[in-house]
Parts: structure tokens; sequence; C-alpha cells
């Protein structure tokens, strides 16, 4: 009974402050990056990319620390800006993967329903340098991403494709398909950057949050860069072998790290 009145109060206690730090952040948003910066300035720039970084840390320390769970971080980050070619498992994945990237400055390929009704994200997504897209690679869709790449070096930054296309909500790694990435990549000209996210999916959305996210254990691999010059006459075979990659880095996790559902508690680390 008082296990269950705990766990009640730790949630209430961790989406009451999710809420708050996403309508803050949205009211900052709105205020010192729109309101009193010029569109297209590097004022706008430096104040989008720093609020963005502040969401991302701070929703996830929220999670670390009042679900109690923990988040490995495995490799670094070299110096530069890249195209981030990475699984996807759970809405928490657009907070933690930043997160534990945050040197860069992350922009995303999304889907076209996050543009409105969630404070911050939406505002984030829309206005500060991702793409929005639909499910139906349409025209627009492709104009968008063109956009976006060719305005990766104006916001000093870093994008994540999902190459699946969707969450993989079992956690098991869905085919990679290759098409967004070409389009960007063509545009931006940038280094693949391969990067693994496992046991996230016990939370594939709000309800797994509150079912199985407190307690839980991840972890995020950061791979080696892939320059241009490799990818450039073979990028359907690289993306197949980012693919191989991530889907023997997740099997060895499991074995061998205990990256499982509902893993025992433990300290919060991130190592780096």
């Amino acid at each position: 009974m008082i296990a269950s009145f705990v766990r009640g109060a730790r949630l209430g206690a961790y989406f009451s402050a999710l809420l708050a730090v996403c309508l803050y952040c949205e009211v900052i948003g709105r205020v010192w990056c729109h309101w009193l910066a010029r569109p297209g300035s590097p004022q706008r720039v430096t104040r989008a990319n720093r609020l963005t970084r502040h969401w991302h840390v701070v929703l996830t320390e929220l999670t670390l620390r009042l679900l109690d769970c923990r988040l490995d971080v495995r490799g670094t980050v070299p110096p530069g800006r890249y195209i981030i070619i990475a699984n996807h498992q759970s809405t928490a994945d657009i907070a933690i993967l930043p997160w534990a990237l945050r040197s860069l400055n992350v922009k995303f390929v999304a889907k076209e329903g996050l543009r409105r009704g969630i404070p911050t994200v939406s505002m984030a997504l829309t206005h500060w340098g991702s793409a929005l897209i639909s499910r139906h690679a349409t025209r627009e869709d492709l104009r968008r991403m063109k956009v976006m790449a060719r305005g990766l070096a104006h916001w000093s930054a870093s994008v994540v494709i999902f190459p699946e296309g969707t969450r993989s909500r079992d956690g098991r790694l869905l085919p990679y398909k290759a098409g967004a990435v070409r389009i960007v990549a063509k545009e931006a000209d940038l280094p693949l950057l391969p990067v693994v996210i496992d046991g996230t999916f016990v939370a594939p959305d709000l309800g797994g949050f509150a079912r199985h996210m407190p307690g839980a254990r991840g972890m995020i691999t950061i791979g080696t860069a892939i320059p241009p010059d490799v990818w450039a006459d073979r990028l359907d075979d690289v993306i197949e072998e980012i693919r191989n990659w991530t889907l023997e880095t997740i099997e060895r996790g499991r074995r061998d790290e205990g990256v499982i559902p509902l893993a025992a508690r433990g300290p919060i680390t991130a190592r780096t």
C-alpha cells in the first residue's frame, strides 16, 4: 500500500514537473527567441539552440531522478556537425538523445503530427531548424527536408534521422529505410554518426511511462562517424551496415549489460 502510494506520488510529481517545464520553455521561447530577436538573426539562432538544449537536459534529468531510472552513455561525440542515424523506441528519445549528445545543437526529421499541440516541442520542431514530414513521402516532404538540410549550417546544427520511420514499441529493430537519409545527406554533405538507443521501449508513450518507466534502465551507444567520402557512392550499403551494427550492439547490451525492461534499480550513471 505504501509502495503504491509512493509510486503514485512520484509519477504525479514527474508529470506535473514535465508539464511545468514544457510550458515554461514555451513562454520563454515565444518571448525571448521570437519577440525579442529578429527572424534569421544570429541572436535568434543562439537563443533557440540554448533553450532547446536546456529543455532536453532538464526533462531527461527529471526522468532519471524522479523516476529512479538509469541511463548509461557509451562513447563520445567528436567535435563537428553530423547526420545522426539512430533507432527509435520511445517518445522519450527526443529528449534523452540530445541529452546524450548535448555538445551538439540537435534538430530532427519528425512526423507532421508534432506540428502543434505539444508545448515547446511543437514550437521547436516548427520554427527552429527541423523538418516535419508526413508518412506518405510527398513532394512537400522532399522540399522540407532539403530546406532543413541546407539550413543546418545556419543553425550550427546536426540532425537526427530515425530510418525505421516509426517507433519500435517492443524493442525489436525494424528495417532501415535510406530515403530520408539520402535526401538530407546529399544536401548537407555531413558525416554520418551512428547511435544506438535501447531500453526506452518499455515506455513507448505516456501510458507506458506511467506503467514501466520507473526503475527502468537504458543505454545509448555512440558509434564512429562515417565521413562523406566513405558513404558518397554506397549510401544504401552503409545504412545497412549501420543497422547491422545497431542490432549487434543491442543484442550485446542486453546479454552483457542487462539492458532489459524493468532491470534491477541502480544509481543514475552517465558514462562518457
